[in-house]
């Protein structure tokens, strides 16, 4: 019976941000390199394993501060709700956090040669799982202070995600994915800061002092204004420096039309529930975004 209440405390609807840049890195590497199947599917497991770690965690921190209360506007968690216990959730932050490192293992052994740069991404899996956790958890979340939740996003979500994943795919680096892994990046960003408009009043009482908060709602609104036309510009500087066909730019025109139509949307919202609308639409178009790149470069 509590299956349900796992799903929910995993946020389903989040977890397409866990392979958008990883496809996206995939079918780029495909083009240049050929690719095991086996390397993008464990990269996509390890991604979304640390991604619901990351989802269970921010459940258990924002509960045990007190962020999680009846003033929150967005949909209430399973542990604020009484669905899955403190005890309960702590067990799966440890079970999530051992299936994480075996399959980032797994990734490595199957992606590098036993030489220094394993070594060097065996460390950043403790480090992906350890920001996963701290995100919420710990006497000082490094999600409560300004700035530190949007750079962390941008680190793995978009860095992290495209350039690393890319960089396993292929054992090489470029400065052309790197803008490309910043686009999907600030994109993610965008979905962190509409989490963070829609509870910027009780963020703001609990002392977790997002962007949002910094910002007020009205600059908040230009940060998510910036964060999409940059990523937007990127997207569309790596197209140039890589286009094959015109069908690229007209997939990316396409789904940059409803980015823009999404950012519209942002600015005219009045009540902070219907950013949980635009949210769930923001993760569905950066899926989408990063087929439309993506898909111009299969062969």
């Amino acid at each position: 019976m509590k299956l349900k209440y796992w799903i929910r405390a995993a946020r389903i609807h989040t977890l397409p941000l866990s392979f958008s840049g990883i496809t996206l890195s995939f079918f780029i590497s495909q083009s240049r390199k050929n690719v095991s199947l086996i390397s993008y599917i464990l990269c996509a497991i390890t991604a979304l394993l640390l991604q619901i770690l990351a989802n269970f965690s921010n459940d258990y921190g924002d509960s045990i501060t007190g962020v999680d209360n009846y003033k929150r506007i967005g949909p209430k968690r399973t542990i604020q709700c009484g669905f899955i216990s403190l005890s309960e959730m702590k067990k799966a932050i440890c079970i999530f956090s051992v299936l994480s490192f075996f399959s980032g293992f797994l990734l490595l052994c199957k992606t590098l040669l036993w030489n220094y740069i394993f070594f060097i991404y065996f460390i950043g899996i403790f480090i992906c799982i350890y920001s996963s956790i701290r995100y919420s958890v710990g006497s000082r979340p490094y999600g409560y202070i300004t700035g530190m939740g949007d750079l962390f996003v941008m680190i793995f979500f978009g860095i992290f995600s495209v350039e690393g994943s890319y960089f396993l795919y292929t054992h090489t680096l470029c400065m052309d994915i790197f803008f490309l892994s910043l686009s999907i990046g600030f994109l993610n960003v965008g979905v962190l800061n509409i989490n963070n408009m829609r509870d910027l009043d009780n963020d703001y009482e609990n002392e977790k002092y997002t962007m949002s908060v910094w910002l007020g709602i009205k600059y908040a609104k230009l940060y998510h204004t910036f964060v999409i036309l940059i990523s937007i510009f990127l997207g569309g500087y790596f197209i140039f420096l890589n286009q094959k066909s015109v069908y690229q730019w007209i997939f990316f025109i396409f789904i940059s039309i409803f980015l823009i139509l999404h950012i519209l949307k942002i600015i005219l919202i009045k009540e902070k529930k219907f950013f949980n609308l635009e949210l769930k639409k923001l993760v569905i178009l950066i899926f989408l975004y990063g087929l439309s790149i993506g898909t111009g470069f299969i062969n």
